[in-house]
């Protein structure tokens, strides 16, 4: 089963290439280009209302600025994205080839390649697939006792904090401590050196400061771009669409919650390698709600858990409203499939609603997980009784 994925891979991976490289736009690369441009010429990024990228990313940006006009650029970025991807699922579904019915595994694997998070990931020309990958290889790494595994992750936040959560995850289990503490150290160092460099480009010492630089991303978060978009999926934003207006006040608060939410949810996972892939999967999910920030291509992150729980309750015959709830996160997560959706002028009321249906995904699947959490003793000890 395993050698007919490898050439339908390929397939799908070329008919996607061609398509993003035959499209003459370069979507969010090229804001990140402009502010690598930005930090090369006066080391001050965060002055265009479109840069909310970390310090070390800045740092990215601007040698790529250095090295190839936009363009070339964008189109190199495009083919390692969807390189990128097709070795993730070519990795993923070969290593369960064996583990699972060849229905399952096509039914699986197609709802894979259809991800939309993921598609809109390549197609806004965004790292997250890229920063993504880097987390979960980190994490594989960890659990190998490789010391490389907590840089992995490290450099994966000091690109794109979009996994941030994951070395506190760490932090909760004394066998995985340490590569906690070396993911938050790598962290901070590639972070100060960023600093370091857009310091010496403004030729400018309260560069360094990283408060001011948090500041100014946390007030991004509250600006015309993302503060009550129906695009940000954020809590956050999803408050001001209420009628909060965002403050570093509510933003605080709602990323306590959040924590506060991870702890509770993680503390008691037991200490077994299925656990372990548990406490990744949610450790990412959360980690897309914690700031004012969460564009539906960040649903990426929503991908350890809907593997893993579509295994579970395949292995443990869950009951069928938990299936039926999987689906309706799963369909929630398929409805947002920019800037296709706009290329293709849809009508803006679909786009809209899109955006607003799409939001709830991530939370319906944090309560799957939940209550699968809550009936899979039972499912469990009726699996071991049963004939």
């Amino acid at each position: 089963m395993a050698r007919k994925l490898a050439p339908a891979l390929a397939v799908l991976s070329a008919i996607l290439l061609s398509a993003a490289l035959s499209i003459s736009y370069t979507a969010d690369f090229g804001l990140a280009y402009q502010g690598g441009v930005e930090a090369w010429n006066s080391g001050h990024p965060q002055r265009l209302l479109t840069w909310t990228g970390t310090p070390f990313y800045a740092v990215v940006m601007a040698a790529v600025s250095q090295m190839a006009r936009v363009d070339l650029a964008a189109r190199v970025f495009s083919t390692i994205n969807v390189v990128f991807w097709g070795a993730l699922l070519n990795i993923m579904w070969t290593r369960m080839s064996d583990r699972v019915p060849s229905t399952f595994w096509w039914v699986t694997c197609v709802a894979a390649l259809l991800f939309a998070p993921a598609i809109s990931t390549i197609f806004w020309l965004q790292p997250n697939l890229i920063v993504f990958g880097l987390a979960l290889a980190g994490f594989v790494l960890v659990g190998r006792r490789d010391p490389l595994g907590g840089f992995l992750i490290g450099l994966s936040i000091a690109l794109k904090p979009i996994v941030i959560l994951l070395p506190l995850a760490l932090l909760l289990r004394r066998q995985t401590r340490e590569a906690g503490i070396w993911a938050i150290a790598t962290t901070a160092v590639l972070s100060f050196a960023g600093l370091g460099f857009l310091a010496w480009r403004a030729g400018d010492a309260s560069v360094l400061n990283p408060i001011d630089y948090l500041a100014g991303f946390l007030s991004k978060g509250r600006g015309p771009i993302a503060a009550c978009v129906p695009e940000n999926y954020s809590p956050v934003a999803l408050l001001c669409r209420l009628g909060v207006e965002p403050s570093t006040s509510v933003t605080i608060a709602v990323a306590a919650a959040v924590l506060v939410i991870g702890w509770l949810l993680l503390r008691r996972l037991p200490d077994s390698p299925e656990a372990r892939w548990e406490l990744f999967a949610v450790a990412c999910l959360l980690s897309g709600m914690l700031g004012p920030i969460d564009w539906a291509s960040y649903g990426v992150l929503m991908a350890p858990l809907f593997f893993l729980l579509a295994y579970q309750f395949w292995r443990e015959s869950a009951p069928p409203p938990l299936w039926i709830g999987l689906g309706l996160a799963f369909l929630l997560a398929e409805l947002v499939w920019d800037p296709l959706e706009s290329l293709a002028q849809t009508p803006v009321p679909v786009v809209v609603f899109s955006y607003t249906a799409g939001q709830f995904s991530q939370y319906v699947l944090l309560l799957v997980w939940i209550r699968w959490r809550q009936l899979r003793p039972i499912a469990v000890w009726s699996s071991v009784l049963r004939p």
